[in-house]
């Protein structure tokens, strides 16, 4: 039987209603200059301030430019300090190898101690320190691939989940928003002990080679209009090498697939590296419904090379 098409699934399934592709440069404002009230605590002044730039996607992630005006300042600092943070500390590694310029620049990754090793970006590429006795990349002359062993800063899976989610639901145009009541109070819930999306898969896709470090891609799809059977809406989140699928549960309108086996193609993510030359896009599942705390996850990567040329060490 052949594979069913990925693309002609979601142009029978779903509706896209938001897409976004900024450039570094580019500046989109959500929301208007009406009276504000915070989409995720439902206060408005002189309860909060609206004082702060509310980046609808963290500026971790490489974001800029779109900011919203209906996150007030106490939101905007409890998410940050919160799953933002915890979302940062998840991708950091692969951010660094794509050159994703976050809020100070691209992350450097070590180890700590004067003997750890380093890998910090510069204008041509990065400056590697491997160490013997603590290596944290082996070199593969022959087939020209360097082996890297990275780990993950400190995270919590569901503090991660929840700040996917929260792309989502700032992005959500207006008229939708009331569909996510329970799923916008439950990304505020600093216990994550509280559950509410305990089956909620993210769909991973990672492209190999070199791809562009200075825009996003964020798209929403919701469900048909007579359509049964599927989760109601997803974000699908791109930005260097890696683009994510994250369900966005509706309490009210994804009831019927409760306790389901739901069958899904992951979306059709167009672009991409040359795949005879870099190889296929990698895709797996994430399930990132964990509660405790994650130290030290290991994050295997990979990276070509085209030629090696000794370097005396310096004296």
């Amino acid at each position: 039987m052949a594979e069913p098409d990925p693309l002609l699934f979601y142009e029978t399934h779903y509706d896209l209603i938001g897409q976004w592709m900024p450039l570094r440069c580019d500046n989109v404002v959500l929301g208007g200059p009406a009276r504000r009230i915070c989409r995720f605590c439902g206060k408005t002044a002189p309860d909060v301030t609206f004082k702060k730039v509310a980046h609808a996607i963290p500026e971790a992630l490489g974001n800029r430019g779109v900011v919203s005006l209906y996150e007030c300042d106490a939101c905007n600092t409890l998410f940050g300090e919160g799953i933002e943070n915890d979302l940062g500390n998840w991708t950091k590694p692969l951010r660094t190898f794509a050159r994703i310029r976050g809020k100070s620049g691209v992350p450097t990754l070590k180890r700590g101690g004067d003997t750890g090793w380093r890998i910090e970006p510069d204008d041509n590429g990065f400056q590697i320190k491997n160490y013997e006795d603590d290596p944290v990349m082996v070199v593969d002359h022959e087939a020209k691939r360097l082996h890297f062993t990275l780990k993950r800063d400190p995270f919590t899976p569901v503090a991660v989940l929840k700040a996917l989610m929260k792309i989502g639901l700032t992005l959500m145009p207006e008229a939708e928003i009331g569909n996510f009541a329970h799923a916008l109070a439950w990304i505020r819930l600093t216990d994550h002990n509280i559950g509410f999306a305990e089956k909620a898969p993210v769909f991973y896709q990672f492209q190999p080679g070199p791809m562009p470090n200075d825009r996003i891609v964020a798209l929403l799809l919701r469900r048909k209009s007579g359509v049964e059977g599927v989760p109601y809406a997803f974000l699908v989140l791109g930005y260097g090498n890696e683009v994510f699928q994250v369900p966005l549960p509706s309490a009210a309108h994804d009831q019927a697939i409760n306790g389901k086996l739901v069958t899904l193609s992951v979306f059709p993510v167009p672009g991409g590296s040359d795949p005879a030359l870099y190889g296929p896009p990698g895709r797996k599942t994430l399930d990132l419904t964990g509660r405790d705390i994650v130290r030290g996850e290991v994050v295997p990567l990979t990276v070509g090379f085209e030629n090696a040329i000794p370097v005396e060490p310096a004296a």
